[in-house]
């Protein structure tokens, strides 16, 4: 399996779409940077309160666009690991070699699970550092198991996201199964913004369905929490941004039922994909 990992992450580190994702990550971190630099120049003019809510903004704007690049290149990487190989041929000649086929599911899981997570981490890194330079009073403020809580919840998204791509990379072609992950990703947010309209309504149908959609697409319930951790926001901001969830969901915190639906939810998909990988006719 040690092999079939570190193929998995030679050639996803090779292919167009990393390399495209990565110059795209490297810019959205030059555009926040310059964002910082304008508006904290702008902002020694105006008052403290201010300057708190508009340091929670820029700081969850930051937060949420990287998790959303960190997803999109997750989806575009694991929507052809096996299918890809199964189109053109090439899955016969490594499956012709003494490895078992779940090992094979596996060793691509692992092999993109150290590639998201290493990546997760290096942009959730610079964007810590990126606003400790600006001096923005979020960063500032954290603690240390603010910061490490939080960067797991970050790394979670794209790591739930592939098992549930891994899964459609057995049952469909490389296309299909990108386009539905990414309807399934965007689902998620949907279902955040659903319930936060629910929340302001005071109305527990509207509620239900946002939590319902969320049960569907849990990955916008990871980020939402990680979010909630790192930016728990105090005073005036609080209660402007804690109904808001981040910029959707309840606000509140996520229960200890919910994490457990979801890691049922993620090893379920991974534990289909090895199953349907092994009865699948090649």
């Amino acid at each position: 399996m040690t092999a079939m990992i570190t193929v998995t992450l030679k050639e996803a580190v090779r292919k167009k779409t990393f390399i495209v994702m990565s110059i795209l990550s490297g810019l959205y971190l030059v555009l926040w940077t310059v964002l910082l630099y304008y508006s904290k120049r702008e902002m020694n003019f105006q008052n403290s309160e201010f300057s708190a809510i508009a340091d929670l903004m820029l700081s969850q704007m930051g937060l949420q666009f990287s998790s959303m690049l960190i997803s999109l290149l997750t989806i575009m990487l694991a929507a052809g690991s096996i299918s890809g190989e199964m189109e053109t041929g090439m899955v016969h000649a490594v499956i012709s070699r003494p490895i078992r086929r779940v090992s094979y599911v596996l060793g691509r899981f692992l092999g993109l699970m150290i590639l998201s997570a290493v990546y997760a981490t290096v942009l959730f890194s610079a964007l810590l550092l990126i606003g400790r330079v600006f001096s923005l009073q979020t960063v500032l403020s954290l603690g240390i198991g603010q910061i490490i809580v939080s960067w797991l919840l970050y790394t979670l998204v794209p790591v739930c996201l592939l098992c549930v791509t891994i899964y459609g990379s057995t049952l469909m072609k490389t296309v299909p199964n990108g386009l539905l992950m990414i309807f399934l990703y965007i689902l998620g947010n949907i279902g955040g913004m659903v319930e936060m309209i629910g929340g302001y309504m005071n109305n527990n149908a509207v509620v239900s369905s946002g939590i319902f959609i969320s049960l569907i697409s849990p990955f916008h319930t990871l980020y939402t929490e990680a979010g909630r951790i790192l930016f728990p926001g105090s005073g005036i901001v609080s209660d402007l941004m804690g109904g808001m969830g981040g910029l959707s969901g309840s606000g509140r915190a996520a229960s200890t039922l919910m994490f457990a639906y979801i890691g049922v939810y993620a090893v379920g998909f991974l534990l289909l994909a090895a199953r349907r990988f092994h009865k699948r006719d090649i």
